[in-house]
């Protein structure tokens, strides 16, 4: 290496280090949700934790998106990553989708996709964040926002690292307005990420009766049987079709994709044969007392934290 190579390294090496924005406690109160409002009227919850304050480098973000008929604040009861049982390290924001649902769902129209980058900008106006790690999670019509649209458009599969939808509505159009000739074992929605090596990890139950496990006609669209929808995934990523599966619990199976330093970047993970459309949790929450499926055998949020970790 010439010395002015190594002179222009050093220089831009010291130019990422000033740039860097390192947080501070004053930025914005810390340990409690506040409402954020966009200058075009849509809002967000927004979790920054006590750690923040401390931090010497910029903070990690999980983007969590609630299911249809529910709201930002029902998310944040529902995941608990306020909790620092769950997250002390990641702020966590709670969009509202427009009439608490998202795009992506039969007959929605809004742009989310601009909404979740409209966030974004607006988050780096108010925090230092770590932009290599931006990550996404959601129930059920947020679950399948964050697993159809997010991970697969263009610029945001790009800034977004890993994506975890919980009993995801994964709407594919169907070739009748009926919804008649539904194949949950075909069916595909058009997807085009901006990059390769999408992590994926996707949580359903074996009883769930609003987004069966195998699939069906629903909203006059078509929903894919889960292990299909993930084994597409697993072919974007280019990893096959082969797995390896392992007991989560006695009641829960982890299914992996990938090997060596790809090992797990996709996977599923069966909440249970009697988890209906439940967040997972080993406490009471508002799904699993409503659909009577729970307490289950193990913490969706602490998977998908760990998750999040490794990519």
């Amino acid at each position: 290496m010439t010395r002015g190579a190594f002179i222009a390294g050093l220089v831009t090496a010291l130019a990422a280090v000033i740039l860097a924005c390192i947080p501070s406690p004053s930025d914005v109160p810390l340990g409690r949700l506040l409402t954020e409002t966009l200058s075009s009227g849509r809002t967000y919850l927004l979790f920054v934790p006590i750690s923040y304050g401390i931090r010497t480098t910029p903070a990690p973000l999980i983007l969590s998106y609630h299911g249809g008929h529910r709201n930002a604040s029902q998310q944040a009861e529902l995941d608990l990553l306020t909790s620092p049982f769950f997250n002390v390290e990641y702020v966590v924001v709670y969009p509202q989708g427009i009439n608490d649902t998202w795009q992506g769902v039969p007959g929605v129209t809004t742009n989310d996709v601009a909404f979740t980058n409209a966030i974004l900008a607006d988050l780096n106006t108010k925090l230092c964040l770590n932009n290599a790690q931006i990550f996404a999670t959601g129930k059920s019509d947020g679950g399948g926002f964050v697993g159809n649209i997010l991970a697969c458009d263009p610029i945001l599969s790009q800034r977004v690292a890993a994506f975890a939808p919980v009993s995801g509505a994964f709407y594919a159009p169907n070739n009748t307005n009926s919804g008649a000739g539904c194949d949950s074992s075909t069916v595909v929605r058009n997807c085009h990420p901006g990059r390769a090596n999408i992590p994926v990890i996707e949580f359903h139950g074996g009883s769930d009766k609003t987004i069966p496990y195998d699939g069906g006609p629903r909203r006059k669209e078509c929903l894919p049987e889960i292990p299909h929808w993930v084994q597409t995934w697993a072919a974007r990523d280019g990893l096959g079709m082969g797995n390896m599966s392992y007991p989560l619990t006695a009641e829960a199976t982890a299914y992996l994709f990938g090997t060596g330093v790809k090992s797990g970047l996709v996977m599923h993970v069966f909440d249970g044969e009697n988890i209906g459309h439940s967040w997972p949790a080993t406490i009471p929450n508002d799904d699993n007392q409503k659909n009577g499926d729970g307490p289950a055998s193990f913490n969706a949020s602490s998977v998908i934290v760990e998750f999040f970790k490794v990519w």
